[in-house]
């Protein structure tokens, strides 16, 4: 289909539009674009017949007459859905593979530790991360590891939480010894199975809040959105994610991916972008000035100098 046959094809005003992408912007810190009206009413039209409307343009005019977060949500969410599929960042879980795990596993010595997966859209990431923890389980031996995939509540996520896949799906990036290990078949799809579904747990969350929800983590992927955020969501998210790091722990975003120079508290693993880790406060002791000040003797050896003993007033 040409551009003007598709630019013909478009039912939604132009106004739609710019309302769209105002709101996708104020939710989710993504501007749309000017040239994506095509890509647009695909995804909207889809989520209407999926919410149960007659029409694209039935629903747009219910979210905008009567404001519903639910709806807003979903339809921000299926604009902004990324386009995943199984390990798509090779050096990013290349990082987690070689660097991350060995040396949490190293310091730690075992224990339990957390790892989160930061807009894991339809779930190939953090299924992803799983399989490399049961290839590794030799390596991390006496280490448990729980995985959480977070992102805005969406038809994506909830395929996530099915873990199934289309074959096209697993086509995508994941070796074909991957699919025979870890995925059932059923009908024409594949299905995670137990052994790694167990492993992650999803939940809904507005990326661009506080994420005061959520607890500590030893290590966050970050892989592939950052670019597409404007510069305020950007520093907005980094923020959050820095307060969810651990110290000591890291922080895996795409490849080519950088922190800007704030660093938001996270060093640099490498010269290399992409892995970081975060910086270890040191708490200054703080000085009572009231306390008498120590005279600097180190020591209980006799002074040189003749012991003078006090001359007591007579009464």
């Amino acid at each position: 289909m040409s551009a003007n046959d598709r630019q013909g094809a478009l039912s939604l005003a132009p106004t739609y539009y710019d309302a769209l992408r105002r709101l996708t912007l104020e939710l989710a810190g993504i501007n749309l674009g000017s040239n994506h009206a095509f890509l647009v009413e695909t995804r909207l039209a889809k989520l209407a017949r999926e919410e149960g409307y007659d029409s694209l343009d039935a629903m747009v005019s219910e979210l905008f007459q009567t404001g519903g977060s639910r709806l807003a949500v979903q339809v921000v969410s299926a604009l902004t859905e990324r386009d995943t599929h199984f390990f798509k960042d090779q050096t990013a879980f290349r990082r987690l593979r070689e660097v991350v795990l060995p040396d949490l596993h190293h310091k730690r010595g075992g224990g339990r530790i957390r790892l989160l997966s930061f807009g894991c859209a339809s779930g190939q990431e953090p299924y992803g991360m799983a399989m490399v923890i049961d290839q590794m389980q030799d390596a991390l031996e006496g280490m448990k590891v729980d995985i959480v995939g977070v992102d805005y509540p969406s038809q994506a996520l909830e395929r996530a939480r099915l873990g199934r896949y289309t074959h096209f799906d697993v086509q995508r990036g994941l070796p074909v010894r991957d699919l025979v290990e870890y995925f059932d078949t059923d009908k024409a799809d594949w299905v995670v199975k137990d052994k790694i579904r167990k492993r992650v747990e999803f939940r809904d969350i507005h990326l661009l809040s506080k994420l005061d929800t959520l607890d500590d983590f030893h290590a966050v992927m970050f892989c592939g959105s950052l670019p597409h955020y404007s510069a305020p969501a950007r520093v907005r998210v980094l923020r959050g994610l820095s307060g969810l790091v651990k110290e000591n722990g890291y922080l895996i975003l795409g490849e080519g991916e950088s922190l800007s120079k704030m660093n938001f508290g996270f060093d640099r693993v490498s010269e290399s972008s992409g892995l970081y880790k975060k910086r270890e406060v040191v708490i200054e002791p703080e000085v009572d000035p009231d306390l008498k000040i120590p005279n600097g003797r180190t020591t209980f050896e006799k002074s040189e100098q003749p012991y003078k003993p006090l001359k007591l007033s007579q009464p």
